[in-house]
């Protein structure tokens, strides 16, 4: 593949790659950092993928690698009740308690997310969170809208189970 086709690559799929990977947790620095190191495996083994399918297959090697990312570094950032930070904020921010509480809304569906299969998860981020159409994630993702659709059914389906299960036990 020439230079220029990975340049024009590297522009259409680096923004959405990162923004991905943020949504998943990473923070932009390291999400920067995954999108350079996929691209840099693209480059050494792009010969050897379909030219069809390097979009999809240049998504995959980012997420590979924030696996691995999150494997070796096992990061989880909390914010701790116990941590006298937390209560200066709370009386001195009277606007904390909101953000706390949409925090605490978003960790319930991050959790509900994380515990979903794998496929789920991204196509749902894919569709909702970043807005990109049927079409799109089919690129991305190197398959058809007909199975997008599919999968965004069941995993909408699955995701509703899992939220009035949380709900119901509150």
């Amino acid at each position: 593949m020439e230079s220029d086709k990975i340049i024009d690559l590297y522009k259409r799929q680096s923004k959405i790659i990162t923004y991905y990977l943020m949504k998943n947790g990473c923070c932009l620095e390291d999400a920067q950092d995954i999108v350079h190191d996929s691209f840099i495996k693209a480059i050494k083994y792009i010969d050897g993928v379909d030219c069809d399918k390097v979009s999809s297959w240049l998504f995959k090697v980012a997420i590979n690698t924030y696996r691995d990312y999150v494997k070796k570094k096992n990061k989880i950032n909390l914010v701790s009740i116990d941590n006298e930070e937390f209560y200066i904020q709370l009386i001195n921010e009277s606007d904390i308690v909101f953000d706390y509480l949409k925090k605490e809304k978003s960790n319930e569906i991050l959790s509900i997310l994380n515990n979903m299969k794998e496929e789920y998860k991204s196509i749902l981020i894919l569709k909702y969170d970043m807005e990109l159409s049927y079409k799109e994630i089919a690129l991305l993702l190197g398959t058809n809208e007909d199975v997008i659709k599919t999968y965004i059914y069941r995993a909408r389906n699955k995701f509703k189970e899992e939220w009035r299960m949380i709900n119901e036990q509150v």
